[in-house]
């Protein structure tokens, strides 16, 4: 365990990101200093290391460093030449200091200069100190430097509108956050990618469609989704779909009059319903939307042991034309692990009958990191895809979610999860463009070891628009089903100033019996976004 000190918790979710991002899985217990002031010496022997963040307006310390962050080992001379705590030059206001303790030892403290009260300003400069200092102490550098959050091409969009140059914008990453040059260029790519196709749509006119089946034949280790085990709801599957139909019948009348552009079938898992229950299901939908303006519609068909020959012909004779067949790893003994009911043969079987029911856009997931999977196993995996050339690649870091059954046991497996996914990251970049696929989406999530990211690889005329346009947040994404999320946005100018999240509920009893509030829920949040 980790004890984080701090006499404000203003920055306490930044600090705690940049930890975690060092130590995967460590629990961190957050305190104020007079708590500390009563421990015992019995209690400091629970944790690994105590970080310290202390907020002063009126704190002065000798700057050595020309820079809005020092770190200081403690007992040695800094860059300057003189000693951590004595300088000839003026002092200077500091309103953090940062300070790492192992075992009651004082190991580094880092001081960070500037107005810890302007958060705007303040934030970055307090994100890179406490990386530093981890980075110091662990040895370790992370690929994204002090870069958090889950859209990190934003600060290359951003860029990109103003003018700046692809070399510009990597330096800035670089600069700016310790970011390394390829993770600079990584993103600055992929933003490029996606203008492209952001700059062909409406905002104002155009929206997309989520609908969520959550059930699942299994679930799986890592899974944190609203996914309920098929064996133990089959018999509220087809009440589900009544009430599903319900709210997309209403999300059609509240978009009569604009043109829907993208529809992604997700979950759990889509193809858990019988083939019968998918006719029903997109006949339903065919029947609600107009879909003369539609560019793209991809279902989840995610688990090879849920596809049939049948299924994959309901949604192709719908014009069903983007589907997901998603392996996770070709890894025999992994698939067992993570508790999934199929085998490497049956993920070529599927690819094999998706292609002759005549499906020519098809995506696999792939996930980095998973237990007891290394950098030759990832290779194993990516030889076996590369016989099944699928038009696109989706790689997953492997994340520790709070709700998943991976967090649950993660005392069991945390020896045998290869903590640093970097080098099989880089070799999934390396093989997926010599088979001419190229990155055209990247998102991240919390609790990845190392901070690292998610990437999607298509050829190109390949890419889902549907990712592309949820993710940069440029189209409003209406969403049906158990646990979906509404994106509302609201624009000025062309630029999209605030994000309206409408929820439904998780729970598939509630979501049946609440329907009606879960329509109500989409009418008020769209008159709020009119009233903006």
């Amino acid at each position: 365990m980790i004890l984080l000190v701090q006499n404000d918790a203003e920055y306490e979710v930044d600090l705690r990101t940049m930890i975690s991002a060092f130590f995967l899985g460590e629990k961190i217990r957050a305190v104020r200093p007079e708590e500390v002031a009563s421990y015992g010496k019995y209690m400091f022997s629970e944790f690994k290391l105590m970080i310290t963040a202390l907020y002063d307006d009126n704190q002065y310390y000798q700057e050595t460093y020309d820079g809005p962050v020092h770190i200081v080992e403690e007992g040695k001379k800094d860059d300057s030449g003189q000693s951590g705590d004595k300088s000839d030059q003026a002092p200077r206001l500091v309103t953090t200091r940062l300070r790492l303790e192992e075992k009651g030892h004082v190991l580094y403290s880092a001081y960070v200069y500037g107005d810890y009260k302007d958060r705007a300003r303040y934030r970055n400069k307090l994100k890179r100190a406490i990386y530093r200092l981890l980075s110091e102490y662990t040895g370790r550098t992370l690929p994204w430097g002090s870069l958090t959050g889950m859209r990190p091409t934003k600060i290359a969009s951003s860029a990109l509108a103003k003018g700046k140059t692809r070399d510009e914008i990597i330096e800035y990453y670089q600069y700016t956050y310790d970011a390394s040059e390829t993770k600079g260029a990584l993103a600055t790519d992929v933003a490029i990618r996606e203008k492209d196709i952001m700059d062909t749509v409406d905002p104002v006119t155009d929206y997309c469609l989520y609908i969520g089946i959550p059930f699942c034949p299994t679930r799986c280790l890592y899974c944190s989704f609203a996914a309920y085990p098929l064996i133990e709801y089959a018999s509220r599957v087809d009440d589900y779909l009544e009430a599903l139909k319900q709210e997309l019948q209403y999300i059609s009348f509240l978009n009569r009059n604009r043109n829907l552009v993208a529809i992604y079938i997700g979950g759990g898992t889509p193809t858990s319903l019988t083939d019968k229950q998918m006719d029903d299901l997109i006949t339903h939908i065919e029947e609600s939307f107009d879909m003369n303006s539609l560019r793209e519609f991809t279902i989840e068909a995610g688990r090879p042991d849920s596809i049939t020959k049948e299924k994959l012909e309901v949604m192709k004779k719908h014009g069903v034309d983007r589907i997901s067949i998603n392996p996770q790893t070709m890894n025999a003994e992994t698939l067992r692990t993570i508790g999934r009911a199929h085998s490497p043969a049956d993920i070529k079987w599927a690819m094999n009958e998706a292609r002759k029911v005549g499906f020519k856009n098809i995506n696999m997931d792939i996930i980095a990191g998973l237990p007891d999977e290394n950098l030759d196993s990832m290779r194993y995996t990516l030889d076996e895809i590369k016989s099944m050339a699928p038009e696109s690649l989706t790689v997953h870091s492997l994340a520790i979610k709070r709700t998943a059954h991976l967090n649950e046991r993660f005392g069991q497996f945390k020896d045998i999860i290869n903590h640093d996914m970097n080098d099989m990251l880089g070799l999934v970049d390396e093989r997926a463009k010599a088979a001419q696929l190229y990155p055209y989406y990247l998102y991240r999530q919390k609790n990845i070891a190392g901070n690292l990211e998610n990437v999607g690889y298509a050829k190109k005329g390949y890419e889902c628009i549907y990712n592309i346009f949820i993710m940069e947040e440029r189209l409003d994404t209406f969403a049906a089903g158990a646990g979906a999320i509404t994106r509302l946005l609201n624009i000025e100018n062309g630029i999209t100033t605030r994000v309206d999240r409408v929820e439904n509920v998780k729970n598939i009893e509630e979501y049946i019996s609440r329907i009606d509030e879960m329509i109500e829920r989409k009418s008020q949040g769209f008159e709020n976004v009119l009233k903006a």
